[in-house]
């Protein structure tokens, strides 16, 4: 069953509190950072919010109807993340240089206003064929 214009506002929102937490709480110049680039600095805390957040995201796509391609893309960003943070020392560092949960959730929120705006269009006509009666010989 497809989710009522209601339902996809609602993801939408949820999706958009996560995105922002995840990587845009602190903004200092052109870089932002969120929970998730200080919680990267915890061992094993930082990959298990990164996971949790990335499955959340994903979820929430599956329940809007996100295109499957973007969920694909979303998914491999974001474990690609999480892979890089674990790594000793230098893996924290270059994870907080890529806001990846949050570039997810914008692709996530840019598909799911695609299907607000295709349920606010009005709805076109087809075009009705009607049979004529052929002419009287």
């Amino acid at each position: 069953m497809a989710p009522s214009r209601e339902d996809l506002i609602s993801i939408r929102r949820s999706v958009e509190l996560v995105g922002r937490f995840s990587d845009g709480l602190l903004r200092v110049g052109p870089f932002r950072l969120g929970a998730e680039a200080a919680l990267s600095w915890i061992p094993v805390v930082g990959e298990t919010y990164g996971a949790a957040a990335a499955v959340f995201l994903i979820a929430q796509g599956l329940r809007a109807g996100v295109p499957v391609t973007v969920l694909a893309t979303c998914a491999a960003l974001m474990f690609g993340r999480t892979l890089i943070s674990a790594i000793p020392l230098a893996g924290p560092l270059a994870a907080d240089a890529l806001a990846l949960h949050g570039l997810s959730a914008r692709l996530i929120l840019k598909a799911i206003d695609a299907r607000l705006a295709d349920m606010a269009a009005p709805v076109r006509p087809t075009r009705s064929w009607t049979w004529r009666r052929p002419l009287a010989a």
